[in-house]
């Protein structure tokens, strides 16, 4: 019983340590496991896709390490990897620098701090002060400083973008798990401490940057947003105030005339006046100061048209043509060539500041009147420039009345006086302008208009409205003024383009005289179209309604219109039309300005005229192709009205259609050129010009025949100058007095070869047809070197042959 109790003893304990054994196997089993596990889904960018786990057991074991991860980073990886993460912190360096706009726009925010500090004062603290005139500039300056204002926000945003941009593509560098294992290896760490340390110097100088040049964009934008904000609610008040002065300026401001003057100002009011003129003078300042760039390209167009002058002045004189010149309408140039680059400067000033300040207008006007004195002096008729000489005292004059703070009895009498001058000087100036000014129509219209105003004025004066007064006797002397000035600035460009047409022709060495006038006719429509636009914004400026005019007529030209699906502005399609007849105006006398008039003796070089033609087709097809950008119509609309037209074209124009393809092969293609001498069907001629629906033939008794296009490339071209300009001419002759073949043809050859019009490179040829007892029949051929001389050629030689029978005792018939 004991041994069976001690066997059952022995057993138990054996097979309690066997299941210890058991659970402690399979407790690392599962460590095992788990390890494995994580290994296997580890995000460390070491791993590779080829990673396997490691089984429990011997042989196993040994079958994983031979399929273990070998795919471990090397020392050129991270190395790699320094290099790119380098790169991108270098770049992210250099970029975030911020360029020199955003630094001007730190500098006008600054400038225009102080510009809206006066102009806050006087708007807000001042505004009873302030005249239409003081309004009328500052609502001017303050749209000015509005749309430089929206320039630098699109400038601050785009450059906040872009520092946004290098921000994102720092944010991976933290999260790089090849940077994160060689930080945590302390190996590597100590092999690659110089790459790290320059990686360290990198990354801070670059964060560093970012955070500045956010920082300084972040307190611009705050800075530039404040501004515009301040900006509007002045602009704001300004607009309310120049409301109410319109309705006061046209109540009743002071007593009449010949009542007596109750009203006076106190000390407060004047020193208010003074404050207001004040922040004018400050506000022009900093426009004159802001607009610079402007003047500097004013300069230039002044800079450029002396050039041009300039240049065409030496051809003539190389060429000794200057007498050509003083047989021409000349006034003004090329003597004055000088005083003429700063006329059309100054008076083409208002065209490239739309919104200027009238204080700027006048200073152009004011320059524009010392320089025509200049000039005038020697061009005019000595009582014509004495009238002038009043007229520009009394602008002077005018100019002052802008700043009468309390207009008693005395000032308002001395603007009447202004007046009677300013309306009896034109008349005089009127009378004695005959056959000196250009434009004498416009000139007569704007003087009418000029005497006009000033009665008005003394009429306001009388009944109390002085600062209407004021504003209808300076818009007036201003108008004559710029009117007078723009009649000389459009003689000038006429004379200019009189003058280039000379020297291209001189340089050319043409020598036929052209009539000039219906050139200058040509051009003097869009001259006047000019001319009537600068006198209108310099009209409008002085009578204080340029800013409303403007902004009513753009919002009647810019305004969506429909019919159907299309849409549409007046504005648009009015500038389609104007590019159009630019460009039909320019191809039209392109010729002129190389000196090419189109005349028959002006086409030998068929080379330079077939160019110019070409140039003629471009300058339509770009003006047709600008016409068409400007005006802003879609192209899906052009495509359904072409496809539209394609039934039109398929039904009644293919006849236009095929004469337009036509041309443009006529000229492409070139199987005739202008000047060249051809046959088409059973019209003969010179070709004269070739356009792109028609082309014209000029026969030989004058007539000018006008063949369309698609006539010519279907029928037979017989062109006799197409290579060459030689002709193969024959004559029938008899010949007596002698029956030697030979002698005979020694002297019909000797004859022949006498004339020059043969070329003489070809021999003349006599062939014997017929023979006589005492002579014989025969045919000469002979080559003339210009088809167009034939004839000529063919009557000389007659008379040749006639002279050479008489010295040899031949009869020639």
């Amino acid at each position: 019983m004991r041994d069976r109790f001690r066997r059952l003893f022995i057993t138990s304990i054996i097979l309690i340590a066997g299941l210890a054994v058991q659970a402690q196997d399979s407790g690392r089993f599962h460590r095992s496991q788990a390890d494995s596990g994580r290994r296997r889904f580890s995000n460390d960018s070491t791993r590779r896709p080829g990673d396997t786990s490691r089984r429990r057991g011997g042989g196993i074991m040994g079958m994983a390490s031979l399929f273990a991860d070998s795919a471990k980073m090397t020392s050129s990886d991270y190395q790699q990897q320094i290099e790119n993460t380098y790169v991108i912190l270098n770049n992210v360096e250099n970029k975030s620098e911020l360029p020199i706009g955003v630094e001007l726009v730190a500098i006008h925010l600054q400038d225009s701090d102080s510009v809206l500090a006066v102009l806050k004062d006087n708007i807000l603290n001042n505004s009873r002060a302030l005249n239409l005139r003081n309004l009328q500039v500052f609502r001017t300056l303050l749209q000015n400083i509005q749309l430089e204002l929206r320039d630098h926000r699109k400038l601050l945003d785009s450059s906040e973008s872009r520092l946004n941009a290098l921000r994102t593509t720092l944010k991976p560098l933290a999260g790089d798990t090849v940077l994160r294992q060689l930080m945590r290896d302390s190996a590597l760490r100590q092999e690659f401490a110089p790459q790290l340390r320059d990686m360290r110097e990198a990354f801070r100088g670059a964060t560093r940057g970012l955070r500045e040049s956010m920082a300084r964009v972040n307190s611009l934008q705050t800075h530039n947003s404040a501004n515009a904000i301040t900006t509007s609610k002045l602009l704001e008040r300004v607009n309310n105030l120049l409301n109410s002065s319109a309705t006061r300026v046209f109540g009743k401001e002071y007593n009449y005339l010949w009542e007596r003057d109750t009203v006076n100002v106190s000390s407060g009011a004047r020193s208010s006046f003074g404050k207001a003129y004040e922040g004018e003078r400050k506000a022009l300042n900093y426009y004159f100061r802001d607009s610079g760039n402007k003047r500097l390209f004013l300069l230039l167009i002044g800079i450029l048209f002396f050039a041009w002058i300039f240049r065409n002045i030496r051809t003539i004189r190389r060429n000794q043509a200057m007498g050509d010149i003083s047989e021409l309408d000349f006034v003004y140039l090329p003597s004055g060539y000088i005083v003429s680059s700063f006329i059309v400067m100054f008076a083409m000033a208002p065209l490239f500041d739309l919104h200027a300040p009238s204080a700027y207008i006048e200073s152009m006007q004011f320059l524009l009147i010392v320089i025509l004195t200049i000039i005038c002096w020697k061009k005019w008729p000595r009582r014509l420039f004495w009238y002038w000489i009043g007229m520009a005292v009394l602008y002077i004059c005018f100019s002052f009345t802008h700043h009468m703070v309390d207009p008693g009895i005395g000032q308002r009498l001395w603007l009447m006086l202004l007046n009677v001058l300013s309306v009896v000087f034109g008349m005089l100036f009127l009378s004695r302008m005959k056959e000196h000014l250009h434009l004498q129509g416009f000139l007569r219209y704007v003087i009418v208009l000029h005497n006009v105003m000033n009665i008005l004025s003394l009429l306001c004066n009388l009944w109390g409205r002085v600062s209407l007064a004021q504003i209808f006797g300076n818009a007036a002397i201003f108008a004559f003024t710029q009117a007078v000035g723009l009649a000389v600035f459009s003689k000038i460009c006429m004379e200019a383009i009189m003058l280039q047409i000379v020297a291209s022709r001189v340089k050319r060495g043409v020598q036929s005289r052209i009539d000039y006038q219906p050139v200058l006719d040509s051009f003097r429509r869009p001259v006047l179209f000019l001319v009537v636009i600068l006198w209108l914004i310099v009209f409008t400026t002085n009578l204080n309604i340029y800013t409303v005019v403007l902004e009513g007529l753009m919002d009647f030209m810019q305004t969506d219109r429909n019919i159907g699906n299309a849409t549409f502005t007046i504005g648009g399609i009015l500038l389609f039309f104007l590019i159009i007849w630019i460009a039909h105006l320019l191809q039209k006398y392109v010729g002129y300005f190389f000196g090419d008039a189109g005349l028959d003796e002006e086409i030998a070089n068929k080379g330079a005229r077939n160019r110019l033609l070409i140039a003629r087709l471009i300058l339509l097809c770009l003006g047709y192709l600008l016409a068409v950008a400007a005006s802003g119509v879609p192209v899906d609309k052009i495509t359904i009205v072409l496809g539209a037209l394609g039934v039109g074209i398929g039904l009644g124009l293919q006849n236009i259609v095929n004469n337009f393809v036509s041309g443009i092969i006529l000229i492409f293609d070139r199987p005739l050129q202008i000047g060249d001498v051809v046959e088409i069907g059973d019209k003969s001629g010179k070709v004269r010009e070739i356009g792109l629906r028609s082309s014209t033939l000029l026969t030989q008794n004058g007539a000018e025949v006008i063949i369309p296009n698609g006539d010519i490339l279907s029928q037979q071209i017989v062109n006799w100058t197409l290579s060459n300009n030689q002709q193969r001419l024959e004559m029938e002759l008899t010949v007596t007095g002698s029956s030697d073949m030979e002698t005979v043809a020694t002297a019909v050859k000797n004859a022949i070869r006498r004339s020059k019009y043969i070329f003489e490179n070809r021999e003349p040829q006599v062939l014997f047809t017929k023979v006589h007892e005492n002579g014989f029949d025969l045919k000469g051929y002979f080559w003339c070197k210009d088809v167009s001389r034939s004839e000529e050629a063919m009557s000389e030689i007659l008379l040749l042959l006639h002279q050479a029978g008489k010295e040899t005792d031949l009869i020639i018939e």
